[in-house]
């Protein structure tokens, strides 16, 4: 029998600009962020167009108020996280 594999996800990418603002954080704004990553690897599309700046997306989480900007690159497979704030 087979293992049972989670579900699919894309491969996030950080620009460095991303990468040093989450090298700032604490082990609390760490999780916060890992957790809106991880949301948006499940549905890239789960962010809102950015009018006038397409293809970037908008992703806020209520309640955590983590807010991730990205786009979708590679047919969906990839997300590059641009901007991310906990």
């Amino acid at each position: 029998m087979s293992p049972k594999h989670g579900p699919w996800r894309a491969k996030a990418i950080l620009t460095p600009a991303a990468q040093r603002q989450i090298d700032g954080y604490d082990t609390r704004e760490m999780i916060a962020a890992d957790r809106a990553i991880v949301a948006i690897q499940t549905d890239p599309g789960i962010g809102d167009l950015t009018p006038g700046r397409e293809p970037l997306r908008d992703y806020q989480e209520s309640g955590s108020g983590v807010r991730v900007i990205y786009y979708i690159a590679e047919y969906g497979s990839h997300v590059v996280i641009v901007y991310i704030e906990v």
